[in-house]
């Protein structure tokens, strides 16, 4: 399969809901309550699925959801079952914090088959004002092993303060 076929085959999008803050606090943080979807309309399955969730401003915004910061050594009972999702990196931390780069992985899914759907369910961010600018952008990006390139996702989530 060319990586061009890929492109029309393969879906993501963010759904996502904004919780404005309570202009009475003294702290304006907007809350962010979403999905991230991915739908393989293709006919081949997609092998070795992770995304990339980037913020910016990296400081602007903190990710949180079902990521699970297992070891190798960890056990897993059935992780078909979860959603959750892993960072790809040992030093994600530093990664995020100089890039605003959130690479992640699925638990115990190392496929997505032809009109089979992977989501990145259930996270929240956290976004206040950035200290220079008025936006902060979240963006995704699907990788497979027949797409390391990376493909966009149809849409973003922008904050305007």
């Amino acid at each position: 399969m060319s990586n061009s076929n890929i492109e029309h085959q393969v879906i993501s999008l963010f759904n996502y809901s904004v919780i404005l803050p309570d202009m009475t606090e003294e702290t304006k943080e907007v809350l962010i309550l979403g999905h991230l979807i991915i739908k393989n309309n293709g006919p081949d399955p997609l092998t070795t699925p992770f995304i990339c969730i980037r913020t910016k401003p990296t400081e602007a915004a903190t990710l949180g959801g079902k990521i699970n910061f297992i070891k190798k050594s960890d056990l897993v009972i059935d992780a078909t079952l979860s959603e959750e999702w892993t960072y790809v990196d040992k030093n994600w931390k530093e990664k995020v914090k100089e890039t605003g780069e959130h690479w992640l992985r699925p638990v115990g899914k190392n496929q997505l088959l032809p009109n089979e759907s992977l989501n990145f369910s259930n996270f929240d961010l956290r976004c206040i004002k950035p200290e220079e600018g008025s936006s902060v952008i979240i963006e995704a990006f699907i990788y497979f092993q027949e797409k390391k390139e990376g493909l966009a996702s149809l849409n973003k989530i922008v904050i305007n303060f």
